[in-house]
């Protein structure tokens, strides 16, 4: 297992398969790397970098974008990381779910992470960019997903005015219970086209919990493997609230770094430079991977630390 200076463990990473979205949020970061960078990771280099990092410890291997089910070959990508033996699991707005869900359950997708900032059409299009009608899209290909048995949980970025009032809270719950799905929100990051309207919708966390309580809702303890995140349980869903702006202590049990599709490892969403992985990872060179793997560690730092105004 490798460790940064903080004493954080790298035990996942995320993959940023591609760079292109057929939708455009509001708050959109990206996973903090530019897009329309142009060469891509493929299967095969997914495959052997995901064997290298298991070596050393990772255990959490999850695919994101972009919209990474735009990419042909996801389910490829899919099954070379499978080979890893560690779980995988995939993070997209679920618009083309439908047609993708048999081909990545056979290749070994575990868990779904489907964006649902809210079950209102209009305000779904507000938030996305996408036409309203999309959502009913978005909904077969969960249900399909739950056929098949892949697990799945809803996100929700916390927006002012639009989605933590108990009505809405209350319904995103419902559609969880009804897939049997968990559930969590997330406070929004002023990166990316995220920056342009945090002053406009960013609300904290806290009034999601205080609604979720206003409902019932009880907490049930810390998911300290995850960015030290509370969780809730309502309705029989359970719920995780994920404060991640100004929070030391999110940042304090962070252990995800970025890799993004041309292959850059990026030690936090805020963080430049990066460190470039892909000559080690086109020349299958396990040393040099090793390597850039423990400067990207040597780097890492938390973006809110402890005892810290920053």
């Amino acid at each position: 297992m490798l460790f940064d200076r903080y004493g954080r463990p790298f035990l996942k990473v995320r993959y940023v398969v591609n760079d292109e979205c057929n939708y455009n949020c509001v708050f959109c970061h990206f996973e903090g790397q530019f897009r329309r960078q142009g060469a891509y990771l493929t299967a095969e280099d997914y495959g052997f970098v995901s064997s290298v990092f298991a070596s050393f410890g990772v255990a959490d291997f999850k695919i994101t974008g972009g919209e990474p089910l735009l990419r042909r070959d996801i389910d490829l990508v899919v099954a070379n990381i499978a080979k890893a033996g560690a779980p995988v699991t995939l993070t997209t707005n679920g618009y083309l779910l439908r047609r993708w869900a048999e081909r990545l359950s056979a290749a070994g997708l575990r868990r779904v992470n489907v964006s649902v900032h809210t079950v209102e059409p209009d305000k779904y299009s507000k938030i996305t960019g996408a036409q309203p009608g999309f959502l009913n899209e978005v909904l077969r290909g969960l249900f399909k997903s739950r056929e098949l048995g892949i697990s799945i949980k809803l996100n929700a970025v916390v927006l002012r005015e639009l989605n933590t009032d108990r009505k809405s809270v209350k319904e995103l719950v419902k559609l969880a219970s009804l897939l049997g799905a968990s559930l969590q929100f997330i406070e929004l990051m002023p990166s990316g086209q995220g920056a342009d309207v945090f002053n406009q919708f960013y609300e904290p966390v806290e009034t999601v919990a205080k609604t979720i309580a206003e409902l019932g809702g009880r907490p049930v303890g810390l998911r300290k493997e995850l960015h030290n995140r509370p969780v809730f349980i309502l309705g029989g869903v359970s719920i995780e609230l994920i404060k991640n702006y100004r929070n030391p202590t999110f940042c304090n049990g962070c252990s995800t770094m970025r890799l993004t599709s041309d292959g850059k490892l990026k030690t936090c969403i805020y963080a430049e430079p990066a460190v470039d992985l892909l000559p080690h990872i086109r020349n299958r060179d396990v040393e040099g991977l090793l390597y850039a793997v423990r400067s990207a560690l040597a780097q890492r730092e938390p973006r809110f630390k402890l005892y810290s105004s920053s």
